[in-house]
């Protein structure tokens, strides 16, 4: 059972990415984004990027818009994903979310074949009714073929 037990954490600490810190929100607890585990990731073009952001719920949340800023050659902008309702991309509860729940947002951002081949900070932040954090991360990736 412990070696079962050890595994299990092995492999789920190998799958987890590295992420930075915001200063505009609490950090999530893990962050797995598909194919990457270290910075910079690779964002291929024609593809989504598909990551799963474990955080803590410190209050009741009954509504989850993401806000997600891209940077690129010094330029940020918004970048609207096709699923505004951050409610419906928890894969493991529902909302209203209560305080101590730990939950799982599903991200999925579309990388368009369109896009050049160039390197693109992402922020990520989960904001609740009041429009106050309840997550915020950064990563860095390289847009690729």
């Amino acid at each position: 059972m412990f070696r079962l037990l050890a595994v299990t954490l092995l492999v789920a600490a190998a799958s987890a990415t590295s992420f930075d810190k915001c200063t505009s929100g609490p950090s999530p607890l893990e962050v797995r984004v598909s194919g990457c585990d270290t910075q910079p990731c690779e964002f291929k073009r024609g593809k989504n990027i598909v990551a799963e952001v474990d955080f803590a719920i410190d209050h009741t949340v009954s509504k989850l818009t993401p806000q997600v800023k891209a940077t690129a050659a010094g330029i940020t902008i918004d970048y609207p994903l096709p699923q505004q309702d951050g409610c419906k991309s928890i894969t493991n509860s529902e909302c209203p979310l209560g305080a101590g729940e730990e939950v799982t947002y599903r991200l999925e951002m579309p990388i368009l074949q369109a896009y050049p081949l160039i390197k693109v900070d992402i922020q990520l932040t989960l904001v609740d009714q009041d429009k106050k954090p309840v997550e915020c991360f950064r990563i860095t990736g390289q847009v690729v073929n």
